[in-house]
C-alpha cells in the first residue's frame, strides 16, 4: 500500500542559548519591516522579557497585544487582528506559551485572503514552555458563549521559524514547566497508539519519551540548568513533529474539552488524562503500548503484551505522580454534574468515537474515574 507523510510549512528551527538573537535576522530573511508580538500578561508584566524583545526588534516592532489567554478565547483574537491592521504589521510574533501561540496563528489566518500564501504573514514563534503547538497547522479556539473548543486547521499557519531558547524559559512557572512537559509525552504517547501510525513519528515519539524520562525531572531540580531545558525543548519538538500525520485519539480529544469547559490549562489536562486512556486503550493498542514501555525502559522479554502495557501505565502514572502537578479532575474546578456533557462534546469532536457503539458511556465512565 502507498502511503504519504506530509512535512509542515515550516522552515527554520533555531535552538540553544541565544537563539532569541537570530530573530530580526530571520525577519530581513523574509523581508518583513513591521512585526506585531503577541503575548501573555504574565509574560509582559512580570518579567522584562518582552520589553527586552520589542528592543531586540528595532524599528521592526510594530506594537505588541498581550492579552492572550489560555484556550485562546474569541475576543482575544479579534482584538488582536484589530491591532494588527491598525499597526499595519506584515509578519506575527508569539512570545510565549501555547496560548499566545495558538493566537498567532489564527490572527494570521483572519488576516490572510484566500489566495495569499504563509509567505504573506509569516509567523516566527518564540516558546517558553514544552507544549509544542508551534509545530502544528492547526489551533484551537474557544466560543465563549459555549464554552466548546473548537479547531482550525490550514497549513500555512504553521510559523515559518520556530526559535527554542531554554534562556527564555528561565522565568516559566516551575508546575506551568512540568506540566507542558507531561503536554509532550502526551503528544507522543498520542502519536504511538494513532491509528494512522507512520515511522517517522514512532521514532520521533519514542526518543522524545526518553528525553523526558531523563531531562525533564532533572530540569526541575535544577531550575538554572539551561542544557536540561534545551534537552526538554528538543524533546517537545520530536513529540509533536509529524503529529498531523497521524492525528491523536483519546488524550488530546479529552484536553481540548476538559480545558474550555473548566478552564483547565492544556498541560495540567494531561497529567491528569495520560494514565486513564492508557489503562482504556490498552486491550486495542498493545503493541503500540510496548513502544511506550520501551522507551521508558521497561523489560519485556518473556512478558505477556498485557502485563507490559499494565506496567507502562503504571511508570508513566508514577513519572507523573513525580510533578507537583493536579491529578484529579476535582482539583482543577471541574463540576461533575457537567461531566455528561464533556463527554458529549469528546464524542463530536472525534469522529472515531462518534461512530461506537457505547462511547458516550465509555467516555463518561473514564471522566468519572479522572474526577
Amino acid at each position: 500500500m502507498v502511503r504519504e507523510y506530509k512535512f509542515p510549512q515550516l522552515e527554520n528551527v533555531i535552538f540553544g542559548v541565544g537563539a532569541l538573537e537570530r530573530v530580526p535576522g530571520e525577519l530581513e530573511r523574509f523581508g518583513k519591516r513591521r512585526a506585531l508580538v503577541l503575548t501573555g500578561q504574565s509574560l509582559s508584566t512580570k518579567t522584562d522579557l518582552v520589553q527586552k524583545f520589542e528592543a531586540l526588534l528595532g524599528e521592526r516592532w510594530a506594537g505588541t497585544y498581550n492579552g492572550c489567554k489560555q484556550h485562546v478565547p474569541s475576543h482575544t483574537v479579534d482584538e488582536a487582528v484589530a491591532l494588527a491592521r491598525e499597526r499595519e504589521a506584515d509578519a506575527i510574533i508569539s512570545f510565549g506559551g501555547g496560548s499566545p501561540i495558538d493566537a498567532a496563528k489564527i490572527v494570521a489566518l483572519e488576516l490572510l485572503e484566500d489566495a495569499q500564501t504563509q509567505a504573506d504573514m509569516p509567523q516566527i514563534a518564540i516558546s517558553t514552555t514544552l507544549s509544542a503547538g508551534e509545530f502544528t497547522p492547526f489551533a484551537g479556539i474557544t466560543d465563549e458563549a459555549t464554552r466548546v473548543k473548537g479547531l482550525r486547521v490550514d497549513p500555512r499557519i504553521v510559523p515559518k521559524t520556530i526559535v527554542l531558547d531554554p534562556q527564555v524559559t528561565l522565568p516559566t512557572p516551575r508546575q506551568l514547566w512540568s506540566a507542558t512537559g507531561i503536554k509532550a509525552l502526551d503528544h507522543a504517547i498520542e502519536a504511538l497508539w494513532s491509528v494512522n501510525p507512520q515511522p517517522v513519528s514512532d521514532a520521533l515519539a519514542m526518543e522524545a519519551i526518553r528525553k523526558l524520562h531523563v531531562s525533564l525531572p532533572l530540569s526541575v531540580k535544577e531550575p538554572d540548568n539551561v542544557e536540561a531545558r534545551g534537552e526538554c525543548q528538543v524533546a517537545a519538538w520530536l513529540s509533536i513533529f509529524g503529529l498531523g500525520n497521524v492525528g491523536v485519539r483519546l488524550s488530546h480529544i479529552f484536553g481540548h474539552q476538559i480545558g474550555a469547559r473548566w478552564d483547565v490549562p492544556h498541560g495540567v489536562t494531561s497529567c491528569i488524562t495520560i494514565p486513564h486512556c492508557m489503562r482504556f486503550l490498552a486491550p486495542q493498542t498493545l503493541p503500540q503500548q510496548a513502544k511506550i514501555a520501551e522507551a521508558f525502559g521497561i523489560q519485556a522479554n518473556g512478558r505477556s503484551a498485557e502485563a507490559v502495557a499494565a506496567e507502562a501505565a503504571e511508570v508513566v502514572e508514577a513519572f507523573i505522580d513525580g510533578f507537583d502537578v493536579p491529578r484529579r479532575l476535582r482539583d482543577v474546578g471541574a463540576k461533575e454534574d457537567e461531566l455528561s456533557i464533556v463527554a458529549q462534546a469528546v464524542i463530536e469532536e472525534s469522529s472515531l468515537w462518534h461512530k461506537q457503539q457505547g462511547a458516550e458511556e465509555a467516555m463518561l465512565g473514564l471522566l468519572t474515574a479522572m474526577w
